[in-house]
């Protein structure tokens, strides 16, 4: 048997956490990601006004790091933005562990025609309601969160106007939104929805949830940064994208988004707080997407734009 000091992906990954005060949340992940198999950021506080003061970044590695060397590293990436990390956190991830972690309880929540459950919970649905097994668990995107439910709304908003045949979930996690996308899509999607995230941990899960919601066949899961994936590139253009992620990645993707969105084609932006909306919207009216709705779930937005083109939209 493997020891601790001798695990690697086989067996699971390693997992670095640390937190900062207030960063440039994109810069700190350009020049952390390239030292880890994937790179995340999310913010952890924010002040009387929403505007952040502190983030937490999570690095993914399939060998144990020499944590002294990595502290040193990322303290030299860290100096240009005068910025200090917490003490380093590491700990190991068995794959074996990570649906008995992700399987937690939770509460049925209901969001237009869906419904958000958990193990068991999908009993005595009301005819009519779409189900979404989804554990309260390790992949961003139980559905409680203020930009999960606002793009469920918006998909279900969507939906009784428009019939997407391609769908692109950008930064997936636990993959509720190409689930939802493929529950109400049968007949136009057949297999051509792509759920993509650059951290491999939500990928694993996702697949996982696309299984116990029977769906597997119909939804590839991806691990990749942004749009670099050969997969992604060949199922485009997509008629819908969703990209439920933070502010400033939207904004620098917002032509990657441009060029593989179909004309007509609709995105559904989320990961936003109210007050970034105006930097998100213009961002993607510079590339040539129009803003559709705007949805605002206090503190957080979500945003529907649409590529002009033929096709049936939200008026």
């Amino acid at each position: 048997m493997n020891t601790p000091e001798d695990r690697d992906a086989a067996d699971g990954m390693w997992q670095v956490v640390f937190d900062l005060g207030d960063a440039p949340a994109l810069e700190v992940l350009e020049v952390l990601e390239d030292m880890a198999l994937s790179a995340s950021i999310v913010e952890t506080e924010s002040d009387d006004d929403e505007m952040t003061t502190a983030w937490r970044v999570e690095l993914m590695f399939g060998h144990r790091p020499d944590i002294v060397a990595l502290e040193a590293e990322i303290a030299g990436l860290l100096a240009p933005f005068e910025l200090v990390p917490s003490a380093i956190e590491l700990a190991f991830l068995p794959h074996e562990n990570w649906l008995s972690q992700a399987a937690m309880p939770r509460s049925t929540l209901e969001l237009g025609r869906f419904t958000i459950h958990g193990a068991g919970g999908a009993d005595g649905l009301r005819p009519g309601r779409v189900p979404l097994l989804i554990e309260a668990g390790m992949a961003f995107g139980s559905g409680e969160h203020g930009s999960t439910s606002g793009c469920l709304l918006m998909l279900d908003e969507l939906l009784q106007f428009v019939r997407p045949k391609t769908v692109l979930d950008m930064g997936c996690g636990s993959a509720i939104l190409a689930i939802a996308a493929a529950k109400t899509l049968r007949r136009q999607c057949g297999g051509a929805i792509v759920a993509s995230d650059n951290d491999p941990v939500a990928v694993r899960v996702a697949a996982e949830n696309m299984r116990q919601n029977g769906v597997e066949t119909r939804v590839r899961a991806v691990h990749a940064e942004g749009y670099a994936s050969a997969l992604i590139r060949r199922a485009a253009p997509y008629d819908l994208i969703f990209a439920n992620i933070l502010a400033d990645p939207l904004c620098a993707m917002a032509a990657d988004l441009r060029q593989h969105i179909a004309p007509g084609g609709h995105a559904i932006l989320a990961g936003l707080l109210d007050r970034q909306a105006a930097m998100v919207i213009d961002a993607h009216e510079k590339v040539g997407l129009h803003l559709v709705r705007r949805l605002d779930l206090s503190p957080w937005t979500t945003l529907m734009l649409r590529r002009p083109g033929r096709g049936r939209h939200l008026a």
